[in-house]
């Protein structure tokens, strides 16, 4: 079937650095993959056999398959979490974190 983009990824937990499946694709442990809406189906059905080695990573606006883009799948990609969180997102800090909890917001 065809590979789309529906911004999805996956997180290879391990035990091994990277692994390859049969269609050539690279999941390096512990890293954010993109991957197309039928391998994400693959790795993380519930009933098949790699749910229990991948983490599902969905996308926080849902990307219909008749909106989705083509995906290459020939190429290993670690996906940008502002791909599936939104454009807004921004990796929290711990030292912001703890500049708000000491201003006494209430913010934590």
């Amino acid at each position: 079937g065809p590979c789309l983009d529906r911004n999805q990824a996956v997180v290879y937990r391990g035990p091994w650095k990277q692994v390859r499946d049969d269609d050539g694709h690279v999941f390096h442990r512990g890293q954010r993959m993109a991957v197309c809406d039928k391998t994400f189906k693959l790795m993380t059905d519930d009933h098949g056999a790699y749910a229990s080695q991948m983490l599902a990573i969905e996308p926080k606006n849902d990307v219909p398959l008749n909106e989705a883009k083509p995906f290459d799948c020939k190429h290993a990609a670690v996906r940008d979490p502002r791909q599936t969180k939104g454009l807004d997102y921004r990796e929290t800090r711990t030292a912001d974190a703890a500049s708000c909890c000491e201003q006494g917001s209430g913010c934590c």
